[in-house]
């Protein structure tokens, strides 16, 4: 599950599906960054978002709203392709517009409306944040807090020379986990969906930074937080947040449940079923049909079902400052924690948190937000509390992400002055040449760090420099951002700031991406994965020569010697590599062309085998270096023959480090 802007940055398509999920744009070095601000309430810090206020401005034109929103759907529907979207758009005072466009199911095909069962991915997460700000104002839980002490014994995080991670942490994205999704993130089948604890336990990833030190995006981080709430109020997460949130909210059809097997308590009722959008994949002019994407083993980093309908009123509670129709859902102390409360920011200039919410800049205004993605479904929930406006938005088609994240901010830009994007400064004349400061290769810190799977959903950035603008892809995509100040710039349109970092001498080490949930440090050679693979294939092509070398002189006069043993030797190596490269091979394409196998089983049998194959290619490639000595000693090779021999050993050497720094090698796996 992922904050809709970025998505799911891998050489495939289906792993691609699984980058919707993970939110992915090499680092020589990490950049050296401002530790985000610690937990205690002093007053507002300077530049932060003004008090959400409760004085609401004029309506809208309803009319008006809809006409517009209908013609921006149609467009994207007809231009993109959409099975179908749901859209609440609402004021403090009540509901402007909800409606569903197109359809939730096929045979028979059924209409999306504003009752109609989306899942909203990541957009969960902000439920579980704002339950464990009501258990920490009713002084059932302190922020401040070691986690351990609110966990039960087989999820307490072990001693592994940090310190320890705190509750706050958990809620910041800041208590420096690795990322990791393929094989567990999403279950293919009501019995493949793990109980929340034992999911914890089972699939605990790394910490590989300081607790604190800054925000990198994190599922299980927020997946912990949820059995940390549970524990404290003795009560299973689903019920718990129903009891708290959902009920008094009066969302009757949304929640935590999945259609799990009978007997499973956080199954769902039969009786939503009809509700439920089927998720869509577009193919060949047309739409496919998908099984259900279960979450609940990860339940609250994104489970949860939604409608427009619902959606609506948690928006107006929202704009309320926890009330909702009179009845005061959250206590104003949870409020006062999402406006006093110092944002957690990887820089000054950066996109930041309050509590887990996304504060972002429209114009003069700040927002709440959070968006969401699962394989099918993408959706954005956006706050303007200065205007008391609310936008939800989801798609039920894997490729709906763009109109997910574009929909709030047109809305925004038509109806309000204040939210505009202002005109940009023009650049100085001499940009293009002080900007190159900022161009090169860039990696994603959001990432695995100690297995395999870091090949699979590692994101890598470039900037580049235009005239007066740089230009930023990742993903597939490419954005331009222009100047506002020294090492921030804006996009062209829009809230987005891109912030880069300088190391302890001055350079630019890195920079936080757009939405301030992941960090991109400086990338050297070997920081690429696509290096490293052509790498891979300039050792399968020098294979083939130096084995086809040894074919031509098979039956050459041979004087017995060290050179004739590193020949050898070095034939060896050159059949490990070309059976490590040949199997790799057809395993990264079983991967690529068959989402179920990246996605639900992952590591495959055939991966598992490649990796343990590129043992012997390393360890032969090892045994060769030392023998280059007497090879170049011998008088029966010509200069020419020792400098290809050399070649072929340098580039396995080369490939092997490439490999081992990406972990593609059995026992990371």
């Amino acid at each position: 599950m992922t904050p809709a802007a970025p998505a799911v940055r891998t050489p495939s398509r289906s792993v691609q599906a699984v980058g919707f999920v993970l939110a992915l744009l090499a680092g020589a070095g990490q950049a050296q960054l401002p530790a985000p601000v610690a937990p205690p309430r002093p007053a507002r810090e300077p530049g932060a978002a003004p008090a959400i206020t409760e004085t609401a401005p004029a309506r809208l034109d309803a009319a008006d709203l809809a006409a517009f929103v209908d013609g921006a759907v149609e467009a994207y529907r007809r231009r993109v392709g959409l099975a179908g979207v749901s859209v609440a758009v609402v004021d403090a005072q009540g509901p402007l517009l909800l409606r569903g466009y197109g359809f939730a199911g096929l045979e028979p095909e059924r209409p999306v409306d504003e009752r109609s069962l989306f899942r909203i991915g990541s957009v969960s997460k902000t439920f579980t944040y704002l339950q464990a700000l009501k258990l920490a104002d009713a002084g059932k839980l302190r922020l401040d807090a070691p986690a351990n002490d609110y966990l039960p014994p087989a999820l307490r995080l072990p001693e592994d020379g940090y310190a320890p991670v705190l509750v706050w942490h958990l809620m910041t994205h800041t208590a420096g986990f690795e990322d990791s999704a393929l094989g567990h993130l999403f279950a293919a089948t009501p019995q493949a969906s793990l109980p929340l604890n034992d999911y914890l336990q089972r699939h605990r990833p790394a910490r590989v930074r300081e607790p604190g030190t800054h925000a990198v995006y994190s599922n299980y981080s927020v997946a912990l937080l949820g059995a940390v709430l549970a524990q404290v109020e003795g009560v299973g997460f689903e019920a718990l947040l129903e009891r708290d949130l959902f009920q008094p909210l009066g969302m009757h059809d949304s929640g935590f449940r999945e259609p799990l097997d009978a007997g499973d308590p956080r199954s769902a009722p039969a009786a939503l079923q009809a509700l439920r959008s089927a998720g869509f994949a577009r193919k060949d002019g047309g739409f496919e049909s998908k099984g259900f994407e279960y979450i609940a083993q990860i339940g609250p980093a994104g489970a949860v079902s939604s409608s427009a309908s619902d959606m609506a009123k948690y928006l107006r509670m929202l704009l309320n400052r926890g009330r909702l129709d009179g009845r005061e859902i959250l206590p104003p102390g949870v409020f006062q924690r999402l406006e006093d409360d110092p944002l957690v920011r990887n820089a000054p200039d950066a996109t930041g948190f309050a509590h887990g919410f996304f504060r972002k800049r429209y114009g003069e205004v700040t927002s709440l937000e959070h968006g969401g993605a699962t394989l099918y479904f993408h959706s954005n929930l956006v706050v303007l509390p200065e205007l008391g406006f609310g936008v939800f938005v989801s798609t039920n088609t894997d490729i709906g992400r763009q109109f997910a994240a574009e929909l709030p901010g047109l809305l925004i830009e038509r109806y309000f002055a204040r939210a505009r994007t202002p005109a940009a400064a023009a650049a100085p004349a001499d940009f293009a040449a002080t900007a190159q400061a900022y161009a090169g290769s860039y990696l994603g810190e959001r990432r695995t760090y100690t297995t395999f799977e870091k090949m699979l959903i590692s994101s890598n950035a470039e900037i580049r420099v235009g005239k007066d603008h740089l230009v930023l892809s990742a993903n597939g995509d490419s954005t331009r951002w222009l100047p506002e100040k020294p090492d921030v710039f804006r996009a062209e349109r829009g809230p987005g700031r891109l912030v880069f970092l300088r190391d302890g001498s001055g350079r630019i080490g890195g920079f936080v991406s757009p939405g301030g949930h992941d960090v991109f440090d400086r990338a050297g050679f070997f920081d690429s994965s696509q290096n490293v693979l052509l790498l891979l294939g300039l050792s399968a092509l020098s294979a083939v020569g130096v084995l086809f070398g040894l074919w031509q002189r098979r039956r050459q006069p041979r004087r017995p010697g060290a050179a004739v043993a590193s020949a050898r030797w070095l034939g060896l190596a050159a059949a490990a590599w070309l059976v490590f490269a040949g199997t790799f091979a057809v395993a990264f394409a079983q991967l690529a062309g068959d989402e179920a196998l990246a996605l639900f089983h992952y590591p495959t049998p055939l991966l598992r085998v490649a990796l343990w194959l590129a043992l012997p290619a390393l360890l032969l490639s090892l045994l060769c270096l030392p023998l280059l000595w007497p090879a170049w000693r011998s008088r029966d090779w010509n200069a020419w023959r020792k400098l290809r021999h050399t070649a072929a050993v340098a580039v396995f050497l080369a490939t092997g480090w490439g490999l081992w720094v990406w972990n593609a090698v059995g026992w990371k796996l």
